[in-house]
């Protein structure tokens, strides 16, 4: 018999050290581990070190130290390892969509992500891995970034709630596409993907990628800044008191800090528009936000091709109204009340249910058709996988 879990706080120095030794693979407790201040270490977002990155060459990469790959859901692990993603090479984006309920085929609510696919000569490269000369495949072809609610491993999402901005940071989070299908199947959530097309063809790929990059980064290093503030005065409590205690939280601090890469404010968001939030900054809605953005840097540099004008879509993140705010706590009564305004604002932003959104990308002229038609792909443990089936990837 297995011991019971129980919650397991990371200290600052544990902290401290993986940020020292960042090439090291970081092994969790999905279910039990939390950083300071109790939000789950397992939800960590993904981050960029810039130091060890080349972005300015032809062969320009960028180097993730948070990438989850090959943990077990089974026994209820996550691990997070390091991985060289080259800005070239894209060769397909897919937003995926899973229902995750069970009313009819597509569900009523739905999880929303993007799938970044990458030629057989571009790979991203798993670093720490051992390498080709014994035999080491650390090749992987495809990433998959979520955005998510970042709360404490024992504390379920909830829709209304999450209606408040104060109730949960956004962590855009980063998977190896198998590991991610893995999870997903396992809680019985197939794939309904719809493949992307950008102006400016494999370029215009390979600047979605750039964005959602820079944008992932810039959100999860304040928010994990803020998440350390938060947390100044259980620092000043439990933390060392020496001087040394004090200079290793300022380079905790330092080495965590937001860098502005890229001078653009729909890539630089305000604080405002941090927050996780269920109809303004929800996981199909920054996803949204990304493509968004991407296509109008790609529109100012002169790349039409392909767009429908009148229905591109701004980059948007909303702005919060205070039924909303309301609602999140709000009883039964409280939510009839307030269904006028729920009902007016899902008219005037119909990208707000995940549910439209293909059909707002259609109109915009973003995604990719098949004779003539977009094509959905349903992929499915049980019977097609985005890598095979399991007949043929199981030793029999």
């Amino acid at each position: 018999m297995l011991p019971p879990k129980q919650i397991r706080s990371l200290t600052y120095e544990q902290l401290l050290k993986r940020v020292q030794h960042l090439e090291v693979p970081l092994r969790l407790r999905t279910a039990t581990d939390v950083l300071p201040g109790g939000y789950s270490a397992a939800m960590i977002p993904m981050m960029i070190d810039w130091d060890a990155s080349k972005i300015d060459t032809e062969d320009g990469f960028v180097v993730i130290r948070t990438l989850n790959h090959g943990g077990n859901p089974v026994d209820g692990t996550t691990v997070f390892c390091s991985a060289k993603v080259p800005l070239q090479g894209v060769i397909a984006v897919e937003f995926v969509f899973l229902p995750l309920d069970k009313v009819g085929r597509n569900g009523l609510i739905q999880h929303g992500q993007l799938r970044f696919i990458f030629a057989k000569e571009h790979p991203v490269e798993l670093l720490n891995f051992g390498n080709e000369e014994i035999g080491t495949d650390h090749h992987i072809h495809d990433l998959v970034f979520s955005w998510e609610a970042w709360r404490p491993p024992n504390e379920g999402f909830n829709v209304k709630t999450g209606l408040d901005p104060d109730s949960y940071m956004l962590s855009p989070r980063v998977f190896s596409g198998p590991t991610r299908f893995l999870d997903d199947a396992l809680g019985q959530r197939d794939w309904f993907s719809y493949k992307l097309r950008l102006p400016h063809g494999p370029q215009g790929l390979s600047e979605l990628l750039k964005t959602n990059l820079a944008l992932c980064d810039g959100v999860a290093r304040h928010n994990i800044s803020s998440m350390l503030e938060q947390s100044e005065d259980l620092w000043a409590q439990q933390g060392p008191t020496s001087e040394t205690g004090k200079a290793d939280w300022a380079e905790l601090r330092k080495a965590l800090a937001p860098l502005e890469v890229v001078a653009d404010s729909r890539i630089n968001l305000s604080p405002d528009e941090r927050p996780y939030q269920t109809l303004l900054r929800s996981c199909a809605t920054m996803s949204l936000y990304t493509i968004n953005a991407a296509v109008e840097r790609l529109v100012a540099q002169g790349y039409t091709d392909g767009l429908n004008m009148e229905h591109l879509m701004m980059a948007d993140l909303g702005q919060q109204e205070p039924w909303m705010t309301e609602l999140a706590k709000a009883n039964l009564k409280g939510v009839f009340l307030r269904a006028p305004s729920i009902l007016q604002y899902l008219r005037r932003h119909p990208q707000a249910f995940p549910k439209a959104i293909p059909k707002q990308l259609e109109k915009a002229g973003l995604l990719a058709l098949e004779n003539g038609r977009v094509r959905k792909i349903h992929y499915s443990l049980n019977k097609q996988t985005p890598y095979g089936t399991l007949q043929e990837n199981i030793i029999k």
